[in-house]
């Protein structure tokens, strides 16, 4: 597992793609090489359906990114929101990646950042659904609904937020003795 400490004016969009796409670079670039793979097939045999199939697999492993990156981003956006938050731990590791406050925010600012990366994708979803209805793409974005459950970080954020509403919490990444 990496774990990167940055300040929190420092995150971008695309620092967080980067750390993102590094994070699950070998599962990628599995994708990459089935859709290179099966575009060669394609191309030597003149079967459409094997360059289809490999391009289904490319969309829909980018749409699944692409949820993550806007989940994970708007967290960094809803932080950026409210003062108290300096710094964010990028912590990345296999089928695990989240952007952790470190500084201190009331319960409400908690709950409000917890909710902002689910709601945030499953707005996309949503538009992809209106946008290309039968394309199933959206459903990776509206996936990101159960991470408000109790069992995932942003369902604990939201407890957590709504226990101690009114009252300032210090908030840091496990291991981080800011």
């Amino acid at each position: 597992m990496t774990v990167r400490t940055i300040t929190l004016t420092d995150a971008t969009v695309g620092l967080i793609a980067k750390q993102l796409i590094w994070s699950c670079r070998w599962p990628f670039a599995a994708v990459v090489l089935s859709f290179t793979a099966s575009t060669f097939l394609a191309a030597v045999t003149t079967d459409p359906i094997l360059f289809q199939a490999g391009l289904w697999l490319l969309v829909h492993a980018l749409f699944l990114l692409g949820g993550f990156l806007v989940h994970e981003w708007s967290h960094v956006a809803g932080m950026r929101l409210f003062r108290g938050v300096s710094d964010i731990v990028i912590s990345a590791g296999v089928l695990r990646f989240s952007v952790i406050p470190v500084g201190r925010l009331y319960g409400w600012q908690i709950a409000v950042v917890a909710i902002l990366g689910p709601s945030a994708s499953c707005l996309v979803g949503a538009l992809v659904a209106l946008l290309a209805p039968g394309s199933l793409l959206q459903y990776w974005f509206l996936l990101h609904a159960v991470f408000l459950l109790p069992f995932f970080g942003d369902g604990r954020s939201l407890i957590l937020g709504i226990r101690v509403w009114a009252r300032t919490v210090g908030v840091r990444a496990p291991g981080n003795n800011c």
